[in-house]
């Protein structure tokens, strides 16, 4: 009899186990459906923001609701809009980052963030942040060297600097095509860890007159 109550508790505990890793990923899924095919981007960063209160020790919520809200930001001719949005994507970071601390994906994301300062207002944030930015990807790529995001947000950055100096941009043909080999090796722990990026290469090396 009591071999047979341990073995019901273990069926129980592993049954509920299974049910919260289920409702997880068709919560990540459904967030991922809702801003990549139902152009619903606060609906994403909403849920994604439900499934972080949930999940109190995983990371990746926290950092999708902040990548759409930062990528969200791009584009949007209202400031003040645009303040609201990168505020809230700059507080939810922070969460990310006492979650999983020294992550190297995170610390390019807030890179990308600053960037989204720039891109709003670069007369204002430009010289105050542009250090910051570059710090925040060095940071990220000496965390992980063969982190492909890191690699390609710092040349992009670069770039974008390069371009309002007027220099030649084919200087970073080499290095964008060096990052290619980063996103072909690159291994997913779970199919929501980040894995985009390789897709922008091919524009921005057009861009760069390579």
């Amino acid at each position: 009899m009591k071999n047979y109550i341990i073995f019901l508790l273990t069926l129980v505990m592993t049954t509920l186990t299974l049910s919260a890793q289920g409702q997880y990923e068709q919560g990540m899924q459904k967030a991922f459906a809702l801003w990549r095919q139902d152009n619903k981007p606060m609906e994403a960063v909403a849920l994604f923001e439900r499934i972080a209160q949930a999940e109190k020790d995983n990371w990746l919520p926290s950092y999708h609701a902040a990548n759409v809200l930062i990528l969200s930001s791009f584009g949007n001719e209202d400031k003040d809009k645009v303040n609201e949005i990168l505020e809230k994507a700059k507080t939810i970071i922070a969460e990310a980052h006492d979650r999983s601390p020294d992550n190297s994906e995170i610390y390019t994301l807030e890179g990308l963030l600053y960037t989204g300062y720039v891109a709003m207002d670069p007369a204002t944030f430009g010289m105050t942040y542009s250090g910051k930015i570059m710090g925040l990807h060095q940071k990220a790529i000496e965390l992980d060297k063969t982190n492909p995001r890191a690699q390609l947000n710092a040349i992009e950055y670069e770039i974008g600097g390069a371009r309002f100096f007027k220099t030649d941009l084919k200087i970073f043909c080499d290095r964008l095509e060096a990052a290619k080999p980063l996103f072909e090796k690159q291994k997913q722990e779970t199919p929501f860890h980040p894995s985009y990026g390789i897709q922008r290469i091919p524009d921005i090396k057009k861009q760069c007159g390579c």
